[in-house]
């Protein structure tokens, strides 16, 4: 279970101390592409209405385009939900830039409107595209789901299980004929594009902001933070930021998965980070409380049983040392050229990039049962 809020992340975590299937997927932005900064809030994209886009023409090319999620895990669908300011006085719940003032406080009565236009496509294993949809998703209000009925990885099948080649043919593989992969794409990708409507309210010069969370069926999130503006202005702009936490290990795993790591050098992975701004830099810390003030991380089960645990970050962009997290960690992003993996773009951004680690420091015998926990990430950025 993957829970947004704004400003922190929160991450449930499942102990059972039987085995269980395991899967992962990951949600990330390409930002290679696009751009999540500099909408022009004072000018619209149609009068039509949104169901007018809910057709083969694609829509990426314009003004409007924020950029491409890269997905990898099974078939899912998206919901796309608004995690920033509600705003005051719209009667369409649809999406909104809505105003900031220059010392960073919201002013939801000042607005621009706008929805999303969506389009899921894959690349093939063999590194071609593949524009399976064939026709634009509209996300007119939040809540709104866009359904990928393929999966996509690299994951690989047994002998004498169906499978797909590096084309997307299917068939039964019998270890060389090619049908080895689980998946028929290496990557799924949405081109995710706004249209700003007609609709607008008391609209200044200034800045405005909007906050898109983005969750899988299976919990993965990732936050896109976006800016627009209105005329010149002389104030900060908000921080503009892609940042994403996805569980690499289910719900529930077998206790005897974290047997014997009695070291943040033999931790297990749990789940991966990733912030990346073309703005702002950003440090990112973990506590096990929704105030960021304990490091005493614990699992609980329902009878109130009790066992801690430990965690650490293993930072992959940039690549640094695996550390323990303590209650003063905090681990910064770095400038770096990023590659986008759907072709041979790149940007130079602020990111960071890393595992989450857990492991037991301390002897411990729990009872059998089920036990839970919870881990708070927290984003700091270098702007207000």
């Amino acid at each position: 279970m993957l829970q947004v809020r704004k400003g922190l992340l929160l991450l449930g975590v499942w102990l059972l101390l039987t085995g269980v299937p395991v899967f992962s997927d990951s949600l990330s932005y390409d930002m290679a592409t696009g751009t999540l900064s500099g909408f022009d809030v004072n000018t619209s994209d149609t009068s039509s209405s949104p169901g007018s886009f809910a057709n083969g023409t694609e829509v990426w090319n314009t003004p409007g385009f924020v950029g491409r999620l890269v997905y990898i895990g099974p078939p899912t669908a998206l919901t796309f939900t608004n995690s920033g300011p509600n705003a005051q006085n719209a009667s369409n719940n649809r999406f909104y830039f809505t105003y900031v003032r220059s010392n960073g406080q919201s002013e939801p009565n000042r607005w621009r409107e706008f929805f999303l236009v969506l389009r899921a496509k894959g690349m093939r294993h063999n590194n071609t595209q593949h524009d399976f949809s064939q026709i634009n998703t509209v996300a007119e209000h939040p809540g709104d789901l866009l359904a990928i009925p393929y999966g996509a990885g690299s994951e690989e099948v047994a002998v004498g299980q169906t499978g797909y080649n590096a084309t997307g043919g299917q068939g039964v593989y019998n270890g060389s004929n090619g049908y080895k992969y689980r998946y028929p794409y290496r990557h799924i990708w949405v081109d995710v594009t706004l249209m700003r409507t007609n609709n607008r309210n008391r609209l200044t010069w200034g800045f405005y902001e909007s906050e898109i969370t983005v969750v899988t069926q299976q919990g993965a999130s990732h936050i896109l933070r976006l800016n627009g503006k209105y005329g010149y202005s002389t104030a900060d702009p908000p921080p503009i930021y892609a940042f994403s936490v996805n569980r690499t290990i289910d719900n529930q795993f077998p206790f005897s998965w974290l047997e014997g790591r009695n070291t943040y050098t033999q931790a297990l992975t749990i789940g991966r980070c990733v912030y990346n701004s073309e703005d702002c830099s950003a440090t990112i810390r973990f506590a096990s409380d929704s105030g960021g003030t304990s490091d005493q991380f614990f699992f609980r089960s329902n009878d109130g049983q009790t066992f801690p645990f430990a965690l650490a970050f293993d930072a992959t962009k940039p690549d640094r040392a695996v550390l323990p997290i303590t209650a003063t960690s905090e681990f910064a992003t770095a400038s770096q050229t990023i590659y986008s993996p759907i072709d041979s773009s790149s940007h130079q951004l602020h990111v960071l990039e890393g595992d989450i680690q857990m492991y037991l420091p301390y002897a411990v015998d729990p009872c059998e049962g089920i036990y839970t926990s919870y881990i708070y990430c927290f984003v700091t950025t270098s702007d207000w």
